[in-house]
């Protein structure tokens, strides 16, 4: 308080400070908040901040003086507090694989920013691994994808084939019901054909006996067929007296 006793012209000076406001801003997770204006804050300052997530890391929302997750203005009138909050971002890993199965290690639905996961491709039966495509490439199997945003990584593979070889003991040829190549499953009935004046005798190898044959092929397979000259008999008679030679 200022009294002022009057016994000659006297002047007073009343001196008055602007009031500051502190602004504290706290973040959660990983992450920066930027501000508009810096610090001191006075009555009626606008404070705009805007949160700046780390890499592999996403704004998720504010709490305190902001609220939500839209922008954020701060109208300074008391000291205030803010906090933002980040959430680590999540990244998909998609695998296509049409003729096998491909594990994941580790086998999660999500991944963190930097994870590595190594992919391991396992061919269906007939099948052999060929290769990878898309965010993995190359032969080598297992593979490993480092998790830098969401992925999608293709496991190629290439249909086995299996030889069947025919072979022949005398004369004669071998149809095939189907031409090659053979894959797993095909079924490959044989025909015997012998040559004028042979007979079919035999199968030997992947089909036996003188029945039909039919080869289902899930592996290289070898089939005989023999076939057996035919034998004709001359009888030679005589009538009268004498003999013939041959």
């Amino acid at each position: 308080a200022c009294s002022v006793t009057m016994d000659a012209a006297k002047t007073v000076t009343a001196t008055f400070t602007q009031n500051e406001y502190i602004l504290t801003v706290n973040t959660v997770g990983s992450g920066t908040v930027t501000r508009s204006i810096p610090a001191p804050y006075h009555l009626g300052d606008v404070v705009a901040l805007t949160p700046v997530p780390a890499a592999g890391w996403s704004f998720s929302a504010w709490s305190g003086a902001c609220t939500g997750s839209g922008a954020c203005s701060v109208t300074m009138d008391a000291a205030k507090t803010v906090t933002a909050t980040f959430t680590q971002s999540a990244y998909t890993l998609t695998i296509t694989s049409l003729h096998g199965t491909v594990a994941k290690s580790p086998d999660k639905a999500t991944y963190t920013l930097g994870e590595v996961v190594q992919l391991t491709a396992t061919p269906a039966a007939g099948w052999s691994f060929a290769n990878w495509t898309g965010d993995a490439t190359g032969t080598t199997n297992p593979v490993s994808v480092t998790m830098n945003g969401n992925r999608a990584v293709t496991a190629n593979y290439t249909q086995n084939e299996y030889i069947l070889t025919v072979n022949t003991v005398g004369s004669g040829t071998v149809t095939r019901s189907i031409p090659a190549p053979y894959h797993l499953g095909d079924v490959v009935a044989l025909t015997p054909v012998p040559a004028a004046g042979w007979s079919f005798s035999a199968w030997s190898g992947a089909c036996t006996g003188s029945g039909a044959c039919s080869v289902t092929m899930d592996a290289a397979k070898t089939v005989t067929a023999t076939f057996t000259q035919n034998e004709y008999i001359l009888t030679v008679n005589t009538v009268g007296s004498g003999t013939v030679t041959r």
